[in-house]
């Protein structure tokens, strides 16, 4: 009796060719621009069609696998990790080819297989080849290197969102990342980016242009990728970093510092903003968060990313702890800290708690989420251009605010440094003292602060 077997994506063409056919997700052929993975398979039958249907199995799952992962934002892989990828899927092919065969044999076998399917030729170099001299890293492999050292697991749409506008800025300038060798990195490419960043509007299409301080810090995030791919793939004796330090100076330009940018609100405007946001509401939390702002001096992330634990009533000195954690990062070790809670703040403080959702352990849970703090930010500008439209009186205003106030009561510049979340400078000042003693005087400063008038 003749046993009939079918085997799943395996039909027959003309003459008792077999075709392995397979249709891709819809997403996966979105990213390939084909709809089926589809090959002419050598076998016709028996053991030898068996296993050449799980080989083609077996690499079906490893396309649609780097597919999705360049679905994911991931992109085209770099050139050299084209190359590694390459090598270690060769080298499994072989170890999958069965019977009793030489090395060489297996490579002839596997060689024959991929040029009969018009395989990469990366594969095929990488099969032939495989102690060849591997292509050189590339500012591809340094975006890789920071988005794993920086960015981490489960980045925020934020951060990616800045480091693809980033790199696109790069790529304007300079050309394709993939084929930008570390090791050919000139002065020149430092100035060109550089001057194009200068040069080029904010949102990408005219108007205004990216200021200076913007500038500085997408360069640094540049720099900053440069360093960890050549300090991860050890090449500091071939390779310099051209973004690293370059100066942003503008002749015959004076200087403006970054307290010119932003100037504190004034009177009138802290009145109005205060008569809107103690009125109605859509979202009665809005009005806490600019309060809490306010007789703070904090910034809108640290406020609004506080967890129901990090308020502290029942203290001597009531205050919130702003520190990581899983669903708020800080911006620096100095901004972990303890900020006093006095008058209106701590009012607002408590009917925050009151109003927080039962069974959340966020403060504000309507924006506990990944632009959570860009959201609040938007929505609070519309209220504060409805009372000035200076462009230097902004949310951010606020903390220039709290620093006047603490300025003017004559607050010690360590107590200021430690509520505005600042660097401590000397050791003694970060490292030694007590937490109780620390909060006590911030504590007496911001008291002292708030009954400035300004």
């Amino acid at each position: 009796m003749v046993v009939m077997m079918k085997l799943k994506y395996v039909d027959e063409l003309s003459g008792g060719r077999k075709r392995f056919r397979r249709r891709f997700p819809k997403a996966v052929a979105g990213v390939l621009g084909e709809e089926f993975f589809q090959v002419s398979m050598k076998a016709r039958e028996g053991a030898a069609l068996v296993r050449e249907q799980e080989a083609l199995l077996a690499e079906y799952e490893k396309i649609v696998a780097k597919a999705k992962r360049r679905g994911a934002g991931q992109g085209v892989l770099s050139p050299l990790e084209h190359w590694r990828e390459a090598v270690a899927e060769v080298t499994a092919m072989k170890e999958g080819i069965v019977g009793n065969l030489s090395d060489d044999d297996r490579q002839e076998v596997l060689a024959d297989d991929l040029h009969r399917r018009g395989a990469d030729p990366t594969m095929i170099r990488a099969l032939m080849m495989p102690d060849a001299e591997e292509p050189p890293v590339t500012m591809l492999d340094a975006k890789r290197m920071y988005e794993q050292e920086r960015l981490g697991d489960n980045p925020g749409r934020n951060q990616k969102n800045r480091l693809e506008r980033v790199c696109r800025r790069v790529e304007a300038a300079l050309g394709p990342l993939g084929k930008l060798p570390l090791v050919d990195l000139k002065d020149a490419h430092g100035r060109k980016l550089r001057d194009y960043m200068l040069g080029v509007a904010a949102n990408g299409k005219g108007g205004k242009l990216l200021a200076p301080r913007t500038v500085r810090r997408e360069l640094d995030m540049v720099s900053t990728m440069v360093n960890l791919a050549v300090k991860s793939f050890d090449l500091e004796k071939e390779a310099k970093n051209p973004f690293e330090g370059i100066s942003l100076a503008t002749p015959n330009k004076a200087p403006q510092t970054e307290w010119e940018l932003r100037d504190p609100l004034p009177a009138p405007v802290l009145e109005a903003m205060r008569t809107r946001m103690t009125g109605k509401l859509r979202r009665p939390e809005l009005g806490l968060i600019w309060r809490i702002l306010e007789g703070t001096g904090c910034r809108g992330a640290e406020v609004v990313g506080l967890r129901v634990e990090d308020v502290f009533f029942d203290h001597r000195y009531p205050h919130i702890w702003v520190r990581w954690h899983e669903d708020r990062s800080v911006k620096t070790q100095t901004s972990i800290r303890a900020v006093p809670l006095v008058g209106d703040a701590l009012d607002a403080m408590k009917e925050a708690l009151a109003l927080s959702r039962d069974g959340s352990h966020m403060l504000f849970a309507s924006y506990a989420r990944e632009n959570g703090p860009d959201a609040v930010s938007q929505a609070l500008m519309k209220h504060l251009r409805a009372v000035t439209n200076d462009p230097r009186h902004v949310v951010y205003s606020l903390r220039h605010n709290m620093k006047d106030r603490l300025v003017t009561a004559g607050v010690d510049h360590r107590d200021e440094n430690r509520i505005l979340g600042h660097s401590l400078g000397g050791v003694g000042d970060r490292v030694y003292g007590g937490g109780e003693a620390r909060l006590k005087a911030a504590f007496e400063a911001m008291q002292k602060a708030l009954a400035v008038a300004l």
